[in-house]
């Protein structure tokens, strides 16, 4: 009985570490869908940047194109999946586990707000107007407080490449090769980037440099924000996010 009290209520007792990895790599069905919707919006612009630019600046516009809206849905579904992981898996996980996904949480739904802010208003709603006044109102504010120059931007851009280039191409390594590091990263929840993931990060950076339509085009964010979503979703330590 006392056994079973603290399998049921014991800090990380309750996660077998040994456990958390996929076992294959094989597409789940969720990964299927949205791989194929990247792939479909993605040759579709390439297609479009070159045979109509009207229709192309109309739906993948960076500044406002329509295809920023299934960008937000996105967003939305990875805060959605963030406070289902927190409600669900608070009493079994760390406080750490806790305070990454309370963290995702946050920052995708500021990212939502943003990129709902530069979307043009299809539907007349009232509460698009208040997005982008408060959007800008945020960033006046950001930009009052922490005022960097223009090699602090550079060092931040650098550091954030440096952080994304570790998270993609050598955690995932990391996580395989050494236990010790491997029960951290359980702990702490870190969502671990799978195979095929990492495939389809390379995949969309090459199409990045061969195609301005990828580059310069809200589809980047969408298929950056797609990836995030898999990452989150069905990682390497899938384990880790069930019970």
């Amino acid at each position: 009985m006392f056994a079973f009290i603290i399998d049921y209520y014991g800090e990380d007792t309750v996660l077998n570490t040994y456990n958390t990895a996929r076992k294959n790599n094989h597409l789940t069905k969720f990964e299927t869908i949205i791989f194929a919707l990247m792939a479909v919006l993605t040759l579709v612009a390439i297609t479009l940047f070159y045979a109509d630019k009207t229709y192309f600046e109309m739906l993948y516009s960076a500044n406002g194109g329509f295809i920023g809206y299934v960008t937000v849905l996105l967003l939305i579904a990875i805060f959605g999946l963030s406070v289902v992981y927190v409600i669900r898996l608070a009493r079994y996980r760390s406080i750490q586990f806790c305070v990454v996904f309370i963290l995702a949480g946050i920052v995708s739904l500021l990212l939502a707000a943003q990129a709902l802010a530069g979307l043009p208003d299809v539907l007349h709603a009232s509460t698009h107007n208040l997005f982008k006044a408060n959007t800008a109102a945020l960033h006046t504010m950001a930009k009052s407080v922490v005022k960097i120059n223009q090699a602090g931007k550079i060092a931040i851009t650098w550091v954030f490449i440096a952080a994304g280039t570790f998270y993609v191409l050598i955690l995932p390594f990391v996580y395989r090769g050494n236990f010790k590091a491997k029960r951290f990263i359980d702990k702490i929840g870190l969502p671990v980037p799978h195979r095929n993931h990492i495939i389809a990060l390379v995949t969309v950076a090459v199409l990045a440099v061969l195609f301005s339509a990828v580059c310069e085009s809200a589809v980047l964010s969408l298929d950056l924000t797609a990836i995030s979503l898999l990452i989150l979703f069905c990682p390497e330590n899938i384990g880790v996010f069930r019970r």
